[in-house]
C-alpha cells in the first residue's frame, strides 16, 4: 500500500499501543499522518489543547532522555497534564503487583499510561488490568515509538516507502526487532548484519517475512549494499550489563564511512540515540551529511503526540 494514496481517517480503534506487530499497515500509517498534522501546527505556533484536563501517567523503569522530555513537552503541548513515576518511588519496587498498580491508576482519573524498560509480559499485564490506554514507551523487546519515528522521518526525507531498503547494523535489540515488523508492514526491504548470537528475535523475523523481504546475516557489505538507509544502535541496550566481550564481538559492525559507501550514494544514516561515537558509530558519519538523527530525534515529540491523541480519541 502506498502511502502518499492513502487517506488518513485519523482514528485508531485499539485500546493500547504495546507492538508494531499488533498494528496493520493502516494503522501504522494513521499515525504517521497524525504526526505530519500535529507537526505542521507545531511548526507555526498552533497547539491545540486535545489533552485539557487529561493527566498522563509516566511509569518509566530507568533514566531517560527522549522518551521523557518528547512526552513532558508533548503533552504541555496539547494542553494536559503529566504525572512522572519513577518505578523505584512506587511500591512496584517493593514487591506490589502490576494488577493492583494498573486498576489503582485508573480510579484515580489518570486518562493514559506510559510505559518505560519493562519487561513485554509487564506490559502486556498492565494493559490487561488497566481501564486506560496503556502505551509501550520502550520494553526489552520492542521499541515501537521509536519505528514509528523512524518511519515518519523516513517518510519526510525519502518521500516514499515503496522500494526502499533500510539496513541495520549491530545488536540484534529490540530497535531491531520492531524495525523489522514496521519496515516490512509499510514495504520496505530490511536487511540485519549482526554478529552470531547477536540476531534478532526468530519469531519476530519470522512473522516480519510473512509481510516483507528480511534478510539476517552476518556480513555487513550484503546487508549494506543497495541500502537507502543505514541505521544502527549503540552495543549495551538498556537492560544489559556493560559487556566487553560483546563489545569485542561488535566492533567490527561500526558504521564507518568505509560502510556508508556500500550503500546508495544518497543513503541516509540514522541512530535512535544516545549514541557513543567511535564505538557503534564513527564521528565523521553520525555527524557528516548524510546523517539524520537529530530529525529522528525531534520527530519523537510528534509520534509521541500523536500516539496520545488518537488513543484518547482525538487529532
Amino acid at each position: 500500500m502506498d502511502i502518499n494514496k492513502y487517506t488518513p481517517k485519523y482514528r485508531f480503534r485499539q485500546k493500547d499501543l504495546l507492538s508494531l506487530a499488533d498494528l496493520t499497515t493502516e494503522e501504522i500509517f494513521e499515525f504517521l499522518y497524525t504526526a505530519k498534522a500535529l507537526k505542521k501546527r507545531f511548526r507555526v505556533g498552533e497547539n491545540k489543547p486535545i489533552l485539557r484536563d487529561k493527566t498522563i501517567a509516566l511509569l518509566f523503569g530507568n533514566a531517560s532522555t527522549r522518551t521523557r522530555i518528547t512526552f513532558e513537552m508533548g503533552i504541555r503541548q496539547l494542553g494536559g497534564n503529566y504525572l512522572f513515576l519513577p518505578k523505584n518511588e512506587t511500591q512496584l519496587a517493593r514487591g506490589e503487583s502490576i494488577k493492583d498498580t494498573a486498576v489503582m491508576l485508573g480510579r484515580y482519573g489518570i486518562a493514559a499510561l506510559v510505559l518505560r524498560a519493562f519487561t513485554e509480559a509487564q506490559v502486556e499485564e498492565f494493559a490487561r488490568y488497566s481501564t486506560i490506554p496503556v502505551i509501550n514507551g520502550i520494553s526489552d523487546e520492542t521499541h515501537p515509538l521509536q519505528i514509528l519515528s523512524d518511519l515518519f522521518t523516513i517518510w519526510e526525507q525519502k518521500g516514499r516507502f515503496d522500494d526502499l531498503k533500510i539496513a541495520y547494523i549491530g545488536d540484534g535489540n529490540n530497535v531491531a526487532n520492531s524495525l523489522i515488523m514496521g519496515c516490512t508492514k509499510v514495504n520496505m526491504d530490511v536487511a540485519i548484519a549482526s554478529p552470531h548470537g547477536y540476531s534478532p528475535s526468530r519469531s519476530i523475523v519470522e512473522r516480519g517475512m510473512q509481510f516483507g523481504n528480511v534478510l539476517i546475516t552476518d556480513d555487513i557489505a550484503e546487508a549494506v549494499r543497495g541500502a537507502d538507509i543505514v541505521y544502527t544502535d549503540v552495543f549495551i541496550s538498556m537492560s544489559d550489563e556493560d559487556d566487553e566481550e560483546k563489545k569485542q564481538k561488535l566492533a567490527r559492525y561500526r558504521v564507518t564511512p568505509a560502510v556508508m559507501r556500500l550503500a546508495k550514494d544518497d543513503a541516509l544514516f540514522m541512530h535512535c540515540m544516545p549514541a557513543h561515537r567511535g564505538e557503534e558509530v564513527a564521528a565523521e558519519v553520525i555527524d557528516g551529511d548524510q546523517s539524520i538523527v537529530y530529525d529522528q530525534a525531534e520527530n519523537r515529540l510528534h509520534i509521541n503526540k500523536a500516539a496520545l491523541a488518537l488513543l484518547l480519541g482525538k487529532k
